[in-house]
């Protein structure tokens, strides 16, 4: 399909809708596309409030939002530890029954009865159950991790044996998902390239792209001038990883830092922290902003962004946007998966504590080194992580299956 051939229509299947951006699921959503909409007339179909701001957003995007009544999907109180208890006797993980709804399912249902799509995509792996047994229409996930290792990665870390028993019991429910889901569909894209080799290892009969997650190079400029001793952590702190993370570099590495660099502060930075996290704000040096209008300003003022993550799966937007800002980053291998870094030279990589302490400790006193991650890490955004050079990439997929190549 070329842009001067009639435009076709996707109708995508969301959990919400992806507004504001603060978090890197809504970040690639959005930003994605945004720049499809040069080439397709998109409809986006999710839980969420028609008067919502999100709605407003997307409506004047152009991005034709439809709201369902979202389901109850509070993780506190005796209705979630009813449905964690209920969810033991389905063959579905809890990851799928707590987003399926039966009104959701006869609202798709109307939209493709009512108007000619000529594709349903899934932006969320747990949502291709709306579309199994739909016929007639190209079926295809976009997919931001791969659930069954993030859920492995779950049960590596989980000191207690009763979570840890039922977190077992879910990562082989996930795993049994995934593997059969990807058999419903007509295509698949990943965020890197090992991810889409392992959806394509599962024998799926149709080629998986690889569309990078991206940052906005304009948005996120040149940063002013750092404050020497300040550590950064941003990320979504709703999620299990990057609490996880934050955790783990507070309790773990932080002091190792301190020893070498005592007026070392870290600054954690992200939405809807839960008790355990905002606690860590009681230690010296420690702050804890919650929700923030624009990380930028944060993100300026490091000296080093740290991406401690020891569970997780996609690629991690907040790398690209710290060097889309000339930031020296310190992260873990898990961290730092998918993205085409090089250890030293745009990016320096630790597993082991002290020498992720190391790492942090050389970048704090060593302005030189600062400043040559940061300009090279700005060259690689510049060069491959762009957004309108990933839309391209989507959109170039998207002909392939939408033509069955």
């Amino acid at each position: 399909m070329t842009e001067t051939e009639t435009r076709k229509r996707l109708l995508l299947i969301d959990e919400e809708f992806p507004w504001p951006l603060n978090s890197g699921k809504r970040l690639r959503t959005y930003n994605l596309l945004r720049g499809l909409t040069r080439f397709y007339d998109i409809t986006y179909l999710a839980y969420g409030e028609p008067d919502s701001p999100a709605f407003r957003q997307l409506a004047q995007d152009g991005l034709n939002p439809i709201a369902v009544r979202p389901p109850d999907r509070r993780q506190s109180g005796p209705k979630f530890y009813a449905r964690l208890f209920l969810n033991l006797f389905s063959p579905y993980p809890y990851i799928v029954t707590s987003h399926y709804t039966r009104r959701f399912q006869s609202r798709l249902h109307q939209e493709l009865d009512a108007h000619r799509y000529d594709a349903v995509i899934c932006e969320w792996t747990p949502y291709t159950r709306f579309v199994k047994d739909l016929s007639g229409i190209r079926k295809i996930v976009n997919t931001h991790n791969i659930e069954a290792a993030i859920w492995r990665r779950y049960q590596q870390q989980e000191k207690s044996l009763v979570r840890r028993l039922y977190i077992s019991l879910q990562r082989a429910k996930v795993e049994n998902f995934e593997t059969r889901c990807f058999h419903w569909l007509d295509g698949a894209t990943a965020v890197s390239d090992a991810e889409a080799r392992s959806i394509a290892n599962l024998g799926v009969p149709y080629p998986v792209a690889a569309v990078d997650n991206g940052v906005d190079t304009d948005y996120f400029a040149c940063a002013a001038n750092a404050d020497p001793n300040l550590i950064i952590f941003s990320g979504a702190m709703d999620w299990r990883p990057n609490q996880d993370a934050a955790l783990y570099f507070t309790e773990q590495i932080l002091p190792r830092i301190r020893s070498k660099c005592p007026g070392a502060a870290f600054t954690i930075v992200g939405r809807t922290p839960p008790r355990q996290i905002q606690d860590l704000a009681k230690i010296n040096g420690v702050t804890v902003t919650g929700t923030v209008d624009d990380v930028r300003p944060w993100v300026g003022r490091a000296a080093a962004l740290v991406v401690p993550l020891r569970i997780g799966g996609g690629s991690r937007l907040k790398i690209l946007e710290g060097m889309a800002m000339h930031k020296p980053i310190v992260s873990t291998a898990v961290g730092a998966e998918g993205l085409r870094v090089t250890d030293g030279r745009d990016i320096l990589l630790a597993d082991d504590p002290d020498d992720f302490a190391d790492a942090v400790v050389r970048c704090l006193t060593d302005p030189g080194l600062r400043t040559r991650l940061g300009d090279n890490g700005r060259e690689l955004v510049e060069r491959e992580y762009r957004w309108d050079i990933l839309a391209r990439k989507m959109h170039e997929y998207l002909c392939r299956v939408l033509n069955g190549k």
